[in-house]
């Protein structure tokens, strides 16, 4: 990645804002991003995109009512969803650069998100990145898919473990839930 066209400011600021505007399903989002805000020097290396299906490393953070995972990171190597996981690899993995994308309502219009993006240059046809971006949004959609049948299966767990009044199960259960 090269100098970057949004300042380490503006990425701050736009950070800060889609935390306060938004909700999320679980914590994930908000201890990535606010790790991300702690270390200045790492906002001068990531770029906001809109269009990040096919750059790697990604990071994807999504609000509630989109269908999206809350957080996925995507690199060349592995895909993860777990924040602790996500966490650790942003710290260890010394990388160049790091792509990061929004999911929520209205960002196609929304000015503080667009004011902060920083496109590149693409060497492919425009409908070849439609393509791709969307393959990338049902991928991320099946995921979340995924993790709803996962809540919805440890909820019938939770409510069995009620029923035999089972404290300890409940309380394993709850915290697994929480999780996802």
């Amino acid at each position: 990645m090269n100098q970057p066209l949004v300042s380490p400011l503006a990425k701050k600021r736009f950070i800060q804002w889609f935390l306060s505007n938004w909700e999320f399903r679980g914590d994930a989002p908000n201890r990535i991003l606010l790790a991300l805000l702690k270390q200045d020097a790492s906002l001068n290396q990531i770029k906001i995109v809109e269009n990040g299906c096919f750059l790697r490393p990604l990071l994807v953070v999504s609000c509630l009512g989109t269908g999206m995972p809350p957080a996925v990171l995507l690199s060349f190597e592995v895909t993860l969803t777990d924040p602790d996981a996500i966490l650790e690899y942003l710290s260890t993995t010394k990388q160049s650069g790091l792509y990061l994308t929004f999911y929520f309502p209205n960002r196609n219009t929304c000015l503080p998100f667009l004011d902060v993006l920083e496109e590149l240059p693409l060497p492919l046809d425009p409908e070849k990145i439609k393509s791709l971006q969307i393959e990338l949004e049902l991928q991320l959609l099946l995921a979340e898919a995924e993790n709803e049948a996962q809540r919805r299966k440890i909820m019938v767990q939770i409510d069995d473990a009620l029923a035999r009044r089972e404290k300890e199960e409940f309380l394993r259960l709850a915290k697994l839930l929480k999780s996802l």
